[in-house]
């Protein structure tokens, strides 16, 4: 008989250490804040590491545990091995209404971003709702401690909200009641741009949150939601700011974890002709726009717009060594899926991932150009036409701009400065010490001739007007970006296709 009851008692123990482990939230919102009530069964050492928001209303109020500060926002959770752990606190809100990203105000177990999470709100101020992305999140696939972490949710009086279906999924808006804007607004503006973005990621159908709140100051993504702050933008800058922020959110949380050394080329450079890309497959974007966005970043200096020339050299290298079978699409999904076979936060940074699934689809190794052109800073250089003859990559070359002496010092002390002997100043008369009286100079054009008004030096005689071409010695290459020219309809939009990487 006693056997029995140590038999029983083992499977007992065995049934209970074999449940998966799961985070319970409950949450009580308040005109002042949030309250938030956490369980979870702690880690089997004994030791869990517990990741709190950066600002609390109050202090953490924990049973089952003793606590020892590690830093502004995790904490060390010392308990008996697997024991139940309980967590209390709470974060202010601004009174009128409460709107947060689920950082802001949901504590985690440090590494538990795969594990089950329940969320259950519990009281509201009288009139309030709750709008969020959680109930789109549980309905794709079972809710983790990741969707809580990343999540959005308004809670106020008289939200305005909208929703709408369509191939994406249902898309939902909500703003505050007094917004300039409105719900109605923003859906018909941002529906369009979620079927863009979840179109070209796979994504499949589900619901779709957008946001505008002024808690938030910028712009966030969310996998099932998106935040805007209050601000004027245009339909068409609205839709591009929100694909563009969604897809440099996948790109640094889904397909690789963060380098090393910041890879800003890779994910905000490749976002923004990804987002471009996804914009024009589903017609929110002309061939004649997306030409017109890749001159201006061609143009740029900056590391995002560097990124985004080499990953448009990528695409036609890949297109062109794999005969259009493959083009850079095909290497972000990829990255896209290796990541997926590792465990949260396991996988390979995404540098390293974007050079191995360029391997596997094209058999290329992008290891030297990112050492040349985006660590070492290289002029990237492009094919004479791209996307099969529609795009246009033309070089000039023409002299460099020299004013042939210091116009910006003499124009401060009205008299000739730095005249290079045997420059295009020197060579129309001017000398140092000349008093001018008038300076017709633009820095850098080159289509008008520089005019100046002197005098001689020790102010005697007439003024006399000087006239030259600013061409310098040093010659200076320009490349413009452009559609080939005389495209038939069909042709600009079979072009359309190809920008759009169909």
């Amino acid at each position: 008989m006693i056997r029995v009851f140590f038999i029983a008692a083992a499977a007992i123990l065995l049934l209970a250490a074999a449940k998966a482990p799961s985070v319970q939230y409950r949450l009580d919102v308040a005109r002042t804040g949030v309250k938030v009530d956490m369980s979870f069964r702690g880690e089997a050492d004994g030791d869990t590491r517990l990741t709190i928001p950066e600002v609390l209303a109050s202090d953490l109020a924990i049973s089952g545990a003793t606590v020892e500060a590690v830093g502004p926002t995790e904490r060390l959770l010392r308990h008996p091995p697997g024991a139940k752990v309980r967590v209390r606190y709470a974060v202010e809100g601004p009174g009128q209404e409460l709107s947060a990203l689920g950082e802001a105000v949901f504590a985690a177990p440090k590494g538990w971003e795969a594990t089950a999470a329940t969320v259950r709100w519990g009281r509201l101020p009288k009139g309030w709702r709750i709008v969020s992305d959680l109930e789109a999140a549980a309905g794709r696939q079972p809710l983790t401690v990741a969707n809580v972490r990343r999540s959005i949710f308004l809670a106020g009086p008289a939200l305005q909200t909208a929703e709408r279906p369509t191939a994406a999924g249902t898309v939902r808006a909500v703003t505050p009641k007094d917004d300039r804007l409105g719900a109605a607004r923003l859906l018909e503006i941002a529906a369009p741009a979620v079927g863009a973005m979840r179109a070209y990621w796979g994504h499949g159908a589900g619901p779709f949150l957008v946001a505008r709140t002024a808690a938030s100051a910028r712009w966030q993504a969310r996998y099932d939601g998106f935040v805007a702050p209050p601000v004027s933008v245009p339909d068409a800058a609205l839709q591009q700011v929100l694909v563009e922020t969604y897809m440099v959110d996948v790109l640094e949380t889904r397909l690789g974890r963060a380098p090393a050394r910041p890879a800003e080329w890779l994910t905000g450079g490749i976002g923004k002709l990804l987002t471009d890309r996804a914009l024009a497959r589903a017609g929110l974007l002309t061939a004649g726009d997306a030409v017109g966005r890749m001159a201006d970043q061609d143009r740029a200096r900056d590391a995002l717009s560097r990124g985004f020339i080499l990953a448009l050299k990528w695409d036609e290298d890949i297109r062109r060594k794999t005969g259009g079978r493959a083009d850079l699409d095909d290497v972000i999904l990829r990255m896209r899926d290796h990541y997926r076979e590792f465990p949260p936060g396991q996988g390979p940074d995404v540098v390293t991932g974007l050079v191995s699934a360029a391997w596997v689809v094209a058999k290329m190794d992008l290891r030297p150009d990112i050492a040349r052109y985006a660590e070492g800073g290289a002029p990237i250089t492009l094919p004479e036409t791209l996307f099969d003859g529609c795009l246009d990559a033309r070089v000039t070359v023409s002299p460099g701009f020299d004013s042939g002496f210091d116009h910006a010092g003499s124009a401060a002390a009205k008299a000739a400065r730095g005249v290079r002997r045997g420059g295009p100043a020197w060579n129309s008369g001017l000398r140092d010490g000349m008093r001018i009286d008038a300076i017709d100079l633009r820095p850098g054009d080159m289509t008008r001739e520089i005019v100046l008004t002197v005098r001689p030096a020790k102010g005697r005689g007439r003024p006399r007007t000087l006239r030259y071409w600013p061409y310098g010695d040093n010659d200076v290459e320009a490349r413009t970006l452009q559609l080939a020219m005389d495209l038939s309809d069909e042709k600009l939009a079979a072009c359309g296709r190809k920008l759009g990487g169909v």
